[in-house]
């Protein structure tokens, strides 16, 4: 009866270790990112997966047909991620990646562009002049106001009703590109910074630095002229953001696009390299994702 019962507890032991083991799977133990997030997923025998990224805050899960699947950010670090289901456990490692550069300053290059555009292209040019010969104009009015002190100062009158001018335009354009520009700041984390009905920018930033972009236009919208230069312009501000080389990226995507007309599969996606930035496109039926990585 002793052999019998000790038997009989260790196939239990056994038993209960398979069990454990089953009761939780990731397809992979470590995870590289694709676009803006690694997708980590498997099996559960449970009705929720927690699970906490580094040892942060204890995130949930909902088990669906005993599968379940989450999404960890990109960050510049290597993450680990644990997860709990029940009194299973498993822990696996999200690789790091490059950013993009930092938000800050990339949305402050992006909104100057992205304002811009709305002036006309006269003004543009006008702006450009000035910028470039600021400097060259301040010597030449301080020179001449040595030897001819009224025609300078007539000058610089004209020099600063110019630039009120340029000023007053500035802000009119700026006005008219308010639901086109990205917050100065953002939190980190997956979220949409740019959303109108023509375009979707989506980004994920993490500790003040850019992760990843993503632009999603309704294919609907790509069927009118509005909506294919709306395109156009944010794909192209975004690309000299990133100083990509913006011609040569569209006249591949370009191709891309002819190609996915041509196969009905949604889930196709290429791949556009430019000055070391990744653009992933993709379609569904009814959305273009175009996603920008280092």
């Amino acid at each position: 009866m002793k052999k019998f019962l000790l038997g009989a507890l260790g196939l239990l032991a056994l038993t209960l270790a398979g069990c454990s083991s089953n009761a939780l799977t990731t397809n992979k133990t470590s995870y590289h990112p694709t676009a803006l997030t690694a997708v980590i997923k498997g099996d559960a025998k449970a009705k929720t997966v927690s699970y906490q990224i580094n040892d942060g805050k204890k995130q949930h899960v909902k088990v669906n047909g005993g599968t379940y699947f989450f999404q960890v950010p990109a960050a510049t670090k290597q993450q680990t991620v644990k997860l709990t289901a029940g009194s299973a456990t498993k822990t696996v490692t999200v690789k790091r990646v490059t950013a993009l550069g930092n938000y800050k300053k990339l949305a402050a290059t992006y909104n100057q562009m992205a304002i811009a555009s709305y002036l006309p292209t006269k003004v543009q040019k006008q702006m450009l002049t000035a910028q470039k010969t600021q400097a060259a104009t301040k010597k030449k009015l301080a020179a001449l106001a040595k030897t001819n002190p009224t025609a300078a100062a007539a000058a610089i009158q004209k020099e600063q009703a110019a630039a009120k001018q340029l000023q007053a335009k500035l802000a009119t354009a700026k006005k008219q590109a308010k639901d086109d520009l990205l917050p100065t700041t953002a939190k980190d984390g997956v979220q949409n910074l740019i959303n109108n009905k023509d375009v979707t920018v989506r980004g994920n930033v993490q500790d003040g630095k850019m992760m990843g972009l993503a632009l999603i236009v309704p294919t609907k919208q790509m069927k009118a002229k509005s909506g294919q230069k709306k395109f156009g312009t944010t794909f192209a501000l975004l690309g000299t953001t990133l100083k990509a080389k913006p011609k040569y990226v569209i006249n591949k995507f370009e191709k891309v696009l002819k190609d996915a007309k041509k196969n009905s599969s949604s889930t196709t996606t290429k791949t556009i390299r430019s000055n070391g930035i990744r653009f992933n496109t993709g379609f569904s039926t009814d959305h273009l994702y175009i996603y920008m990585t280092k």
